[in-house]
C-alpha cells in the first residue's frame, strides 16, 4: 500500500458535476488500498481487481450524491465489502450445488447398479428355476443350501459322479444363458 489519502486539493462540487481530473484523483488516491482491502476478503487477485473497478464504476454513476471526501471513502469501502461478501456466498452456493449434484449422480449411478443387479439377479433366477428337475434340485442343495457333493449324492440317493455331472450340466447351461442376459444387460446399462 503506498499510503496515499484524500489530498486537499479535490474538489467535491467538480467531483459532483462530473470533472473526469477530480474522479482520477479519487482513483488514484483509493485504487490501491481499496484492491488489498478486497484482495484480503477474497483471495483472488483478478476477482479482487474487478470488484475494485466495479465499486469506482458505481463512484462514477452515483458522484452527484456526495457531500464530502469522507463519504467518498466510506461509500468505497462500504459498496467494496459488500461485494465481496456477495462474491464469497456466489462461491458458497456453488460449492453447495456441485456437492449436491455429486450426490445426485453418485445415487444415480448406485440406483442403476442395484437396478442392474437386481436384473442379473432375477434373470439367474428364472434361468435356475427352468434348469431340468435333477438338474435344478442339485444346484440348489450344493449353490443355495451348501450341501457337499456326497450328502446331496446321499439325499437324493444318486452317486457322486451323477451329481457332479449334473453340477456341470446346470452351470453350462446356466453360463450359456446369461451369456446373452448380460450382453443385453450391459446394452440396457449404456442406454439408460
Amino acid at each position: 500500500m503506498s499510503g496515499k489519502t484524500f489530498t486537499p486539493d479535490i474538489s467535491i462540487d467538480r467531483f459532483r458535476e462530473g470533472d473526469r481530473d477530480e474522479f482520477k484523483r479519487v482513483y488514484d488516491s483509493c485504487y490501491e488500498e481499496l484492491y488489498i482491502f478486497a484482495y484480503n476478503l477474497v483471495r483472488k487477485e483478478t476477482e479482487a481487481q474487478d470488484i475494485t473497478s466495479e465499486t469506482f464504476i458505481k463512484l462514477w454513476r452515483l458522484r452527484g450524491n456526495f457531500e464530502s471526501l469522507s463519504n467518498i471513502r466510506a461509500f468505497l469501502f462500504v459498496t467494496c465489502r459488500n461485494a465481496c461478501i456477495d462474491y464469497l456466498r456466489f462461491l458458497q452456493k456453488q460449492r453447495t450445488v456441485h456437492k449436491e449434484i455429486q450426490y445426485l449422480e453418485e445415487m444415480e449411478a448406485d440406483e442403476k447398479n442395484e437396478m442392474i443387479n437386481a436384473k442379473v439377479l432375477g434373470a439367474l433366477s428364472k434361468k435356475i428355476e427352468s434348469l431340468p428337475d435333477k438338474c435344478r434340485r442339485i444346484f440348489e442343495l450344493i449353490y443355495i443350501n451348501n450341501l457337499s457333493t456326497s450328502e446331496v449324492a446321499a439325499q437324493m440317493g444318486v452317486s457322486n459322479q451323477n451329481v457332479l455331472n449334473q453340477k456341470a450340466r446346470a452351470i453350462s447351461i446356466l453360463r450359456s444363458s446369461l451369456l446373452t442376459a448380460e450382453l443385453s444387460l450391459i446394452l440396457l446399462f449404456f442406454f439408460i
